[in-house]
């Protein structure tokens, strides 16, 4: 499947946009960025991830209806409900997700969720190096 969110766009779910705790990289800051939106769209955690906020109880580019950002929505959005769990050491689809058994797991979309996850990790050091040089 070329595009994971098809199948969320035909049934109309925006499960994973309530409460999101979207992780973002710092290419989709800076493509979010890009369309105008500065600071305002996501927060700093303690551990240094960085992730999409909430409004109203929502990802704050989502207007209730659709995704105003959607053509450039995280790297997270466009695999999810591919997600890598931790404790089983792989890459699978999110039980949250109540649409989950049509979606197909490829290779391919697998090896984008590790390579994100490095990504995030990766950047998710530096910030925290970051902070502490700043704290000091």
């Amino acid at each position: 499947m070329n595009n994971m969110r098809d199948i969320c766009l035909q049934y109309g779910c925006i499960k994973c946009c309530l409460n999101t705790e979207m992780l973002l990289s710092s290419s989709d800051i800076v493509r979010i960025r890009g369309l105008g939106f500065f600071e305002d769209f996501f927060i700093v955690k303690e551990n240094g991830n960085r992730q999409l906020k909430n409004l109203s109880g929502r990802c704050v580019f989502h207007n209730g209806q659709r995704c105003t950002i959607y053509n450039y929505r995280p790297e997270g959005c466009r695999l999810y409900p591919a997600i890598f769990d931790v404790d089983m050491g792989e890459v699978v689809l999110d039980s949250y997700c109540p649409h989950r058994g049509k979606f197909q797991l490829s290779p391919s979309i697998s090896r984008e969720v590790v390579r994100l996850i490095g990504k995030l990790d990766l950047e998710n050091n530096c910030v925290i190096r970051h902070m502490r040089r700043v704290i000091r």
